[in-house]
Formats: C-alpha cells, structure tokens, sequence
C-alpha cells in the first residue's frame, strides 16, 4: 500500500455514511414539490455485494433460501415528518397484500426503513416495488425487484455411468426430484482425479487421459488407475478415494446418512445458485494454503473464504487477505483445488466436527458445474500438480533477489540521490528501488512537476516531451535511472490500475492529459462497465472510489494503456513495477469484455491486472525486468512477486506476516516478501527492525517500506534512519551484516528461486510440508525451511533474547558458528539482535558467494552476475547432492558427497565450473585431501590458500576444510583422507558451574570452557552417531597445573569410565583425552564431570566422535 492510506478516512466508517452521501447527491437531481415533499426514495438490493459489509439499503439475504426471513432495507429522503414507506408485490405472479415499513433511524438528511416480507418457499418467484410518500402525496417509488427463492437437494442412489473414453459421467439421483444429476470423472494423470459435479447433467466438459478401468457391481462402481482407484458406493451415493492398492483409504465423501455430501441450492426450475461437496475428515487431519493467510497454517476449525480483500493491517484477526486462493493441501495426502475465480468457501470442521466441504457461487445459470481437482501425494508433489494446472510460478530475474529499498516519502530526485549515496556511505548492498510517490497522481505515467503540451488521449509521450523546470522535483528521472544502474541498484515505479476521479490535493483539479485519456477510453469502451449501459466506478468509500477501471481483459484496451508508459521503459529506462491494488471490483453485475461479470472478476482483476503489466515488462525487458504485487488469486504466481500488504510495526504484525508467506508459498506462491518491521504506525524500535532483519535475510525476497508520504522526522526504515530514530550504533553495522549475508547466499536462494519456478515448491516451506511424517513439526507456524536445506527460527517475541527451535531427525549445523544439534527435539537457542536461529540439514550442500576472506557476512557488494569466491558449504551425512544452478549457462550442475567415517574419509564430486570454486567441508582437520587421486597442497593459514591457484586449509573456529579448485571442463573427484565428524565445541554445550573464555590461544570453535576445576562441575554434549559400534570420544583439553586431571564420562546418563589428562607445558598448549565407547546409530547424550573422586582443573575445548 502507498501513502495515500494516511489520507484516508477508515473505511467502516466511511461505509455507514456512504449511501446517505450518494442519495443526498443524488436527490439534487429530484425537484422537490414543496417545503416537505419527498425527495427520493432508494434501495439497492445486493448493494455491492461485499463479503464483509453490508449496506443499508439492501435486502437481507441477498439472495434467499426456503426458510430465510427476507428483510427489504430502504432509505429516504430529506427527513420530513409524514413519511410512510411500504411495498407492493406479488409472488408466483399473484398480487399480494402491500407490507408497510418500520422506520428504523435517520442520519444526516436520510430516513431508513425496514419492511419485513417473511419467509418463503423454494421456488416462489417474488416481485416487488419501493414506495413512499409524505402524509398520502407526492410518491416515489423504486423497482420492480425480484429474487427466486432455492433451497438445498442433494444426490440420492447411482442410476448408472456412461464411460466417454476419457472420462466417465456417474449418474444418480435428485433428492427433490428436479434434475437428473451427473458427476463426471477424469484423471489428468495416474494420481490425481478431476472431478465436476452437474445438478442438471449438463455443462460437463472436462476430460482427462484414458487408460483407466471400470468395474461395475451391484453395491459399487469402481474406477481404477495404477495410482488411484475410487470406489462409488451406489445407494446412497459416496466416493471413496483409496491408493492405487485399492485398500489404503485417502479420504471419503462424507456420509448422506449424517449430512449431505455433494448439495445444490435451486429453485428447482431455472436457477442454480451454489454447489458443494463435503468429504469426511478425522480429527488431527490439517488444511493449510488458501493464499496468503496471517492468522494461522492449519485452518481446521474455521471458514475460510476465497474473496481478496483490500485489508488495512490486522490481516490476522479479521483473517481478510489480498492473496485469496481456493486450494489447500491436506495432511491425509490429498489436496483440493476448484479452478474457479467467483466466490466459495470452504468449511474446515465448522458445521459438522468431523466434516469438510467447499462450496461455490455459481451465479445462477442452470448449467452451472462445481469442478475441482484432487490432487494426491507428498505436499510438494501436490503444490507441483496443482501448479501445473494453475500456472508455474515466474522466475523474476536475479537482481530481485537482493535488497531492495523503499519510501513513500523519497518524493524528489534529491531525495533519491541522497539515499543512493547513503547506500555507498553506509557500505550496505541493494540491487533494487522503488519509487511511489514519483507521479502526477493523476496518469500515473506523467513525473511529477513536468511540464507538457497534452497528447490526445489516443496518442502518449515520449520522454523528449517533458521539461523538468529548476526547482521541481525531478530534474532528469532517465540520469537518475542511469546514475543507480551504475550502482548496480534497479528502479521500479508505483501504478495503481485506475482513471481517477477524485482530486482533492496533489494535484487539486485534473490535469488536462488526464482528462484526455479517460474521455479516450470511455469512448473506445476501454473500461469496465457496469452492466447497466454504463461505466462501472470503484464505490464511494473504497480505495480510489468513484474511479474508472481499465479493462485488461480487452487486449486493446490494455495496449492502449501500456503505450502510455513506454517511454518509461523506452527512454528512462525504469526495470518494472509496484502493481499496487487491484482488489476494486464490487457487484455482480459489472461487465467485461471477455464477457466475465463483477462475481466472477472480483478475485480475478488483480490475475488480469498484474498479468498485463507483466507481460509488458517481460516485453520491454527481455526478461530482466519485474513486477511487484499484492493481491491475487490461484494462477497470480505466474505474473509476479508479492508482498503481504499493510503491516503495522508491532511483533503481532510480524508473527503474521511471516506465517502469511508460509501459507502463500503452501499456497504455490514462492516469491513473496513484506515490508520488514513494518511499514506504518509507530516507528520500529531497533529491536523490532533488526529481529525483522535477521528474518528477511532469509525471505524470498528482502525489502523494506514506509507508508507516511511527508514525515518530519523521515519514517524511512532505512538503516541509517533507523539508527539516527532510535539511537541505538549497532543497527547499521549489524544490518550491513545480515544485508552481506543475503548476497553470500544468492547462489543458493537463486538455485532454490529456479526449483521453485520448475515445480511450484514454497521457498518459505512450511515445517508441515517439509517434513509430513514428523507430527511434532506438523504445528510450527513460527520457524520455516528456507529452500531444501536451511531451517530458520526467528525470534518474533518482544524482549526474548532466545527461542526454542524444534530440529526434526539428524543432527544438524548451526550455519553461522558450526554448533551441532541432533533431533528430534528442541533446542533453547540463544541469540541477540545481530544474529537468528538457521540451521544446515544433515547432509546439506549450500552454494555461496563469500568475499575475499571468505567471511559469511563481510563486505560483498552488490554484483549479481560474478562471484568473488563461489563456495559449496558442505555437511557430509551418508550421500547426498545439491542441484546447483549455474545461471551464467542455464546449467544445473550437481555436487555431490559422501562420508565413510569408519574409514576416515569424505567424498566430494565437484562438477564441471567455468570458475574457481571452494568447498567448505565440515570435518577434523585432514591428513591429505586429493583431487582425481593427485594430492593438493595444504597451507597453515587461510592467507597462503588465498594466494594458491588450489589447495587445501582447515580452519579450526568453524571446524571447514577448505579445498580450492581452478575451473574445469569435467567433473573432479575429491577425496578428503584421516578425518572424522566435525567436533562439539565446549562452549555451546550445557555447562554446570563453568564459564567460557578465550584468553588462551589455540583453541578451536568460538572459545573454550574455563573454570572446570570443582567437584560439580560438567559439559553434556548433545552428540550424533551415523551408526552402531565402538566410537572414540575424545575431548581437546589444557592442563597446566602440573598434575594429571581425571574426569568421569557419561553417555546417556550411565557412567562409561574416566579419562585421565596429563599436564601439559602451559595453559595454550592443548592435548587429547580419549575414551572408547559402545554407541548405536543416532542421538545421545555425553557428559563429562568433575565427580568427587576425580581431580585437577582443566580448560575443555571440544569433543570429537569418532571411529577408532
């Protein structure tokens, strides 16, 4: 959202004075007779049919059913005494006794009214007019309007199939005796099923692959692939869905006898307003996607609707979204999608417990179908099924996965040049910025403050059009564009997909191009209509009411509107957009010229919206450029990144946002990013900007935002802003630290981006998804795998300075320090503002771009296309490999290790690079390390590697061998010999009674354990066993007491014996002690203690387990 939203009046409240202001306008328009004549009357029976409102002046329902108490609101006007209001009409065309109304309240100049019709029948056909009048005289009136009341039937008993080759139509029964029903199935391939569901048995167009059988029975049709077999039970009807062994249930329909499972609501004649289906769900079982959603991954429990909304913080207590879609993955192995853009909703165990259904708006006609697909599988093969038939996610180019850097209030070209400069100043990398409030505010393709001779509305400018007088606020946008590519930093531009009506300030009256434009496109039919012979408006009181839409669905009409911004591509050179809005369609009867009304384009204009701008850049750009959005529905991820929309600076807003990126890439949505610490209220503490920071480095995509258009002092959150607000030195270097980070993992978050372009898999990935067999991670809504191999825990609490992070099975690295932890279990991380909870799964090969030093957050610039020091950061357990996209050949190259540690080896196979390459190995430091059999040299110091064309070195903090390689046109063989398991180190075990230091030399890690020199005093090391068998455990120690040291050693709780530590020349002299254990494959525990008959003070280092 921009900054507009500071101007504007909330909008429940606008919205209980809406219609009194348009009916008071409109009664300028109705002579009045005398001094207390009736004015207008008005009513407005769907209003503008928004899910969350309601209006004053319209029926309740909106559309009813048998049974509902039909309520017809009205409004009149001015406030006079005398008023009567009443209601002519008829039902099944026969007149009926006229209803008076109550008169409920006035406000302002209106008067509203209530008449009360009752309740009706399915089927009645109902007809009826408004009036009014003062003391007798004067009517007005208002209709005729009509609605047919539908109630709900439902199937009854199979009454045959018919078998179309590729797809077969089950027949079967209408509980009310109206319809002859058929359900149709197809199988878009072997494991999932597409079904669609026709009360009337017409409409049925789907088909699907053939190859499937049936088999027909007394009791049961049986329709079978070699993956799935559905099984219909024939009176009643109900679908059970099994596995290709035709006994492992997947999920069943729900049981008719209890409830309904496939339902319609008709009249039963001429209109079909809503089909569902219900299906069988056992507690414990989760639904998790929907789109973007802040209040929760798991939405059993609850309603949830597809409907984007324009929601203004608090996503996650109203539970509105801008990023609605109706599919969600469900953790019995199945997911739903309906390929539908109009209204449903999905019951999650609302209406019955044990019961899930969805069901969908149809907008009336009588051949309406339910269709949806059933998708089976792991999550991920789900999210790539489901993908595959909405549309693949689009891979943005790789500068969009840096930095980017945003605020409202960056207005003036000095402005933004004062900001790229502090870009420099500060030494912090970004490869992307936006500008919003750099236009008219009119045409949205005009710079601000430029002067120009209009252009009819069907021509548009060029650039060589605009002078840019001395004291504006642009000088010369296309130098600007120019001075930040050179630094490496894209430009996008804020639109908003409207011809605005309202001007109020900025500008305060409509400039004359943009009067040339909108009277051009309502000539040529270039907007939205409204279905009534006119040209649809945003409603009053919405974001940009009373505004003209553009119509994207016309082809014309959108190239219309994109030459219009040409030049800005063309001559300033700008790399895309900030599709902002998009969710302004309200009313079912809004028409389109691809002949769509308003229900089914409510959710689908932001698809149609961002979907032409993009297409437009992928033209002007080749594909370097993007479009940054907010609000979708299913297929959305093929036309943009987004973003969450409006969050408040608070830890609430926090929590939710990262929980809606989550359920957006569940959602097959992988490219999505927020506003770090929020973009409006109070200004982020640097608490708050650095623990939001710490996680955006780890988002798909890294930005931050401010919403105040002209604060004084700047709300931009900046670094250097928020350092200069709060006070608080640390925040620029320690954001500096996190932004170097995000560029060390570029060639990894790319591999991950272009994965996730391919198969629609999250780069967020909920624990859930990730990880379907472990039922402990199956709830965790606040830590997230970030792509295949990172798992991320950030502290989202005000104050906590830790966080309790539930590792899944393996032992796993800390990527920042090497710390190992071995799940499943919990482990209390403790962190402060300049770091967060990530850790490598076991196994994990990570691709980095690491600087000169080699340091994981040094200085890295912003270069997006070279490498300084291309790594693979490698965690051997068992065999694994990593699909590394080398995108200066489009080429996945694989890199593959393995590890005997029984033999003391690790194996690496390096595949062929057109540059140097390092791998980062964790181990003990190795005898040799070979390439293709031929030994590498080693070096002591990291300097000597450094200057080397290859070798090898060990660095002893982080326990990495590093190798380095030369380019190669084949694959290398890497051999790593005499090594074992990285060590423990001391000071990240649990300590009794000791401290840490580091005022001796020699140590390995971050430090060492002083102080173990008392009876009581112990290290446990939480410790990881790749298989059965004897192990050696031996612990790096300094004794310079001059007396041998003994300590007890226990695994697992039991003592195992004691280990003897001789004295050693000095405190910075460290030996070994070693003692051989029995241990199984897999987690354990060891403790060594000062126990009362041991003796000495000793300082501990780290514990290495290893094979003998």
């Amino acid at each position: 959202m921009n900054r507009r939203r500071s101007r504007r009046t909330v909008l429940d409240l606008v919205r209980l004075v809406l219609v009194s202001t348009l009916l008071a306008a409109a009664a300028l328009f109705v002579p009045a007779t005398s001094a207390h004549a009736l004015d207008g009357i008005y009513h407005h029976p769907t209003g503008i049919d928004e899910l969350y409102s309601v209006e004053s002046t319209e029926r309740s329902p909106r559309d009813p059913m048998a049974g509902d108490n039909v309520l017809i609101n009205a409004t009149t006007w001015p406030v006079e005494p005398g008023q009567s209001v009443w209601v002519t009409w008829t039902k099944n065309g026969v007149d009926q006794t006229p209803v008076g109304a109550s008169w409920e309240y006035n406000s302002g100049n209106n008067s509203y009214w209530q008449v009360d019709l009752g309740s009706f029948a399915r089927g009645d056909d109902i007809t009826y007019t408004v009036h009014a009048d003062v003391n007798g005289s004067g009517q007005k009136s208002t209709g005729p309007f009509s609605f047919t009341v539908t109630s709900w039937s439902t199937v009854t008993d199979v009454i045959g199939y018919t078998d179309n080759g590729t797809s077969v139509d089950v027949h079967a029964g209408d509980s009310a005796g109206d319809f002859t029903p058929a359900i149709r199935f197809a199988f878009p391939s072997d494991d999932d099923v597409r079904t669609q569901i026709s009360p009337t048995g017409n409409g049925l167009n789907i088909s699907g692959q053939s190859g499937y059988t049936v088999a027909d029975s007394a009791n049961e049709l049986r329709i079978s692939t070699s993956e799935l077999v559905l099984s219909i039970q024939k009176s009643p009807y109900r679908l059970s869905v099994y596995d290709g062994d035709g006994t492992t249930l997947i999920t069943r329909q729900y049981d008719p006898a209890t409830f309904r499972n496939i339902g319609w609501a008709s009249d039963g004649s001429t209109t079909i307003t809503k089909i569902e289906d219900h299906y069988l769900t056992p507690a414990g079982e989760r639904f998790e996607g929907f789109g973007e959603r802040y209040d929760r991954l798991d939405q059993r429990g609850h309603d949830v609707h597809t409907y984007v909304y324009n929601q203004y913080q608090d996503q996650g207590s109203t539970g509105r979204t801008y990023l609605s879609v109706p599919f969600f993955t469900n953790s019995a192995g199945y997911g739903v999608y309906l390929p539908s853009t109009r209204y449903s909703v999905f019951n999650l165990g609302t209406h019955l417990s044990d019961m899930a259904g969805f069901t969908l708006d149809t907008g009336g006609a009588l051949d309406s179908t339910l269709e949806y697909y059933m998708f089976t599988g792991s999550p991920d093969e789900i999210v790539d099924d489901y993908t595959s038939v909405s549309g693949r996610p689009e891979l943005p180019p790789k500068w969009a996965f840096g930095l980017w850097m945003s605020a409202n209030e960056w207005n003036t070209q000095a402005e933004v040049e004062a900001e790229l400069d502090n870009v420099d100043i500060h030494d912090i990398p970004h490869t992307a910025m936006v500008l919003e409030q750099w236009s008219d505010e009119a045409t949205f393709y005009v710079w601000h403050g430029a002067t120009y001779t209009p252009t009819s509305g069907a021509g548009s400018l060029s650039y060589s059009d605009l002078t840019f007088p001395p004291g504006t606020a642009w000088s010369d946008p296309a130098a600007m564009v120019d001075d930040a590519h050179a630094q490496g930093i894209k430009v996008l531009l804020w639109q908003i997909p409207v011809l605005k009506e309202n001007f109020d300030t900025n500008p305060s009256s409509p400039p004359q191009q943009h009067l040339n434009d909108k009277s051009h496109a309502q000539s040529q039919g270039y907007v939205v209509e409204d279905g009534d012979g006119g040209d649809y408006r945003v409603p009053s009181g919405q974001w940009f009411g009373d505004s003209l839409v553009p119509d994207f669905t016309d082809s014309t009409a959108t190239d219309w509107w994109m030459s219009k911004r040409d030049y800005l591509l063309d001559d300033v050179g700008i790399d895309g957009f900030k599709t902002d809005g998009g969710e302004l369609i309200f009313g079912r009867d809004v028409a389109f010229a691809d002949g769509r009304d308003g229900a089914e384009m409510h959710n689908a204009y932001p698809n149609s919206y961002t979907g032409a701008y993009d297409d437009y850049v992928e033209t002007k750009t080749g594909g370097d450029g993007t479009i940054f959005s907010r609000a979708g529905t299913a297929g959305a991820q093929s036309n943009s990144i987004f973003w969450a929309g409006d969050q408040s600076s608070t830890f609430t807003s926090f929590r939710e946002a990262v929980r809606a990126g989550i359920s957006a890439g569940q959602s097959g949505v992988p490219f999505w990013a927020w506003d770090m610490a929020g973009f409006t209220g109070g200004f982020p503490s640097a608490e708050l900007y650095l623990r939001s920071a710490a996680q955006a480095t780890f988002s798909p995509i890294m930005q931050y935002h401010s919403e105040k258009a002209s604060p004084s002092p700047s709300e931009a959150r900046t670094p250097w802003n928020v350092q200069a607000r709060t006070g608080d030195n640390s925040v620029v270097p320690t954001f500096r630290k996190f932004a170097n980070v995000r560029m060390n993992l570029l060639p990894y978050v790319y591999t991950e981006a272009v994965d996730s372009a391919d198969t629609g898999v999250a780069m967020m990935r909920a624990m859930s998804h990730e990880f379907p067999d472990d039922p402990d991670a199956a709830g965790l809504d606040e830590q997230y795998m970030f792509g295949e191999q990172l798992l991320v825990a950030p502290i989202m609490e005000q104050g906590a300075t830790s966080t309790d992070v539930y590792i899944p099975d393996g032992e796993w690295y800390d990527f920042f320090n090497g710390g190992r932890f071995v799940g499943g279990g919990t482990k209390t991380y403790g962190a402060g503002l300049d770091s967060i909870p990530v850790y490598a799964r076991p196994g994990a090969i990570v691709p980095l771009n690491l600087n000169a030093d080699y340091e994981l957050g040094g200085s890295i610039g912003n270069d997006v296309d070279a490498h300084t020091n291309l790594v693979f950061r490698v965690y051997p357990d068992g065999a694994s490999s990593y699909d590394y996209y080398d995108d200066a050949t489009d080429t996945h190259r694989t890199v593959s290790a393995s590890e005997d540690w029984a033999d003391h080896e690790v194996s690496v196979e390096v595949p062929a690079l057109g540059e140097t390459s390092t791998l980062q190995v964790a181990s003990t430091e190795p005898s040799s390390v070979t390439v293709g059999g031929s030994p590498l040299t080693g070096y002591a110091d990291l300097a000597g590697l450094k200057a080397a064309t290859q070798g090898w070195y060990w660095d002893p903090v982080q326990h990495l061998t590093y190798v380095k390689l030369p380019s190669a046109a084949g694959a290398r063989a890497v051999l790593l010999s005499g090594v074992d398991k990285a060590g423990y180190e001391a000071e990240f075990g649990q300590h009794t009674n000791v401290s840490t230091n580091t005022d001796h030399a020699g140590y390995t890690g971050t430090g060492f354990v002083d102080q173990f020199a008392s009876s009581g005093d112990a290290v446990e090391f939480g410790v990881g066993a790749g298989s059965s068998g004897t192990h050696e455990l031996r612990f790096r120690y300094a004794n310079a007491t001059g007396s041998t040291a003994t300590r007890t050693v226990y695994v697992d709780g039991s003592p195992v014996g004691t280990v003897s530590m001789p004295s050693r020349s000095g405190w910075d002299d460290w030996g070994e002690a070693s003692i051989s254990v029995g241990l199984s494959g897999g987690a354990h525990t060891v403790r060594i203690a000062y126990d009362g008959s041991d003796t000495g003070a000793v300082n501990l280092d780290r514990l290495v387990v290893a094979r003998p």
